[in-house]
């Protein structure tokens, strides 16, 4: 190929504008620190600023949106948009071998 040559495109499928907003799934690893019904303090693999809303798998099967509202050394404090039912919230702390309220 000379300088002047263009490469062949090599995409499968023809391209077209498109300027609009998408969303991204990422797996990070989460580490629960301690838990109410209305949040979770954290530990993630990743950095990721507040304000960021997040999809967290919790013990039990629960999952819930929360948005970060604090993030600090490692840690950050997350807001569920909905609570947790008493019996989400008990399935949560069941899982950790020393849980007890503080």
């Amino acid at each position: 190929m000379t300088a002047l040559a263009k490469p062949k495109d090599a995409r499968r499928a023809p391209r077209a504008p498109a300027e609009c907003r998408a969303t991204a799934r990422v797996a990070v690893s989460v580490e629960v620190v301690d838990a109410s019904s209305n949040g979770i303090r954290a530990r993630m693999s990743i950095p990721l600023p507040v304000g960021t809303t997040l999809k967290i798998g919790l013990p039990g099967g629960v999952q819930r949106h929360a948005r970060i509202i604090w993030a600090s050394d490692g840690e950050i404090g997350c807001e569920f948009l909905a609570p947790l039912a008493i019996d989400e919230l008990d399935l949560l702390l069941a899982a950790a071998p020393d849980a007890r309220p503080r």
